[in-house]
């Protein structure tokens, strides 16, 4: 089958003007771009990305990761790239076995960019309505924001105060391209970038791109913490 590779321009708004080292501040105090050249790349790894599939009929389904050098654990084993057998519920097996998967895990190198002049200031107190909240918006089911929150909730409770940045398909698309032998009708991918602070943060609120789920969908989630 022909591979289709999700790969699309970033958008220009995420760029600051004046920052092109990392960790070099711009001149709004809460602003950050963080390149790629961090001393040590395993500091900041993007933590359980994990993708699910909604297709509408069965089929055989090669998905690769682009850049696999940046990979750390896979599960089920990446094997230059995952050769799956979805089923019309989005369970999948492997080639010669009948072990029954339901999503891909990974986690990977991150690469740092994240655009601190925009967000969401949360506290242990509201963090959660504020995931829902977002989350549901950008297009999740209740399940997926269910478990998404589940592995984070723990994290942002312990900070007590956090700045979080939603990065969306858009750019996740460019940073870590994936193709897919049989393209999705429908593509969700979200990494919460997320920052412990000290006291409340002024911030100005994020835009959030809201996506419709039709046909063959495919989603992912993720985090990164700073």
């Amino acid at each position: 089958m022909k591979k289709h590779v999700i790969f699309l321009p970033a958008i220009l708004g995420l760029l600051l003007a004046g920052c092109t080292t990392t960790h070099e501040e711009c001149s709004d105090e809460n602003s950050y771009w963080y390149g790629g050249n961090h001393s040590d790349p395993y500091d900041y790894p993007v933590k359980k990305p994990i993708i699910y599939f909604y297709p509408e009929e069965e089929m055989n389904l090669e998905v690769t990761y682009v850049q696999e050098e940046r990979l750390l654990t896979t599960y089920p084993k990446y094997e230059d790239g995952w050769n799956i057998h979805l089923r019309e519920d989005g369970t999948f097996t492997l080639p010669g076995s009948e072990r029954e998967y339901y999503a891909l895990y990974f986690d990977e190198i991150g690469n740092y960019k994240t655009d601190w002049s925009e967000g969401f200031y949360v506290t242990k107190d509201n963090v959660i309505s504020v995931l829902e909240e977002k989350m549901d918006f950008i297009g999740y089911t209740n399940r997926e924001v269910d478990e998404f929150i589940m592995y984070w909730l723990p994290i942002l409770e312990n900070n007590e105060k956090s700045l979080i940045h939603f990065e969306q398909t858009e750019i996740r698309n460019e940073e870590c391209p994936l193709t897919f032998s049989v393209m999705p009708d429908t593509l969700i991918r979200t990494i919460m970038h997320i920052k412990k602070v000290d006291e409340e943060v002024s911030i100005k609120e994020q835009t959030l791109t809201h996506y419709e789920r039709n046909g063959f969908t495919v989603t992912e989630w993720g985090g990164l913490e700073y």
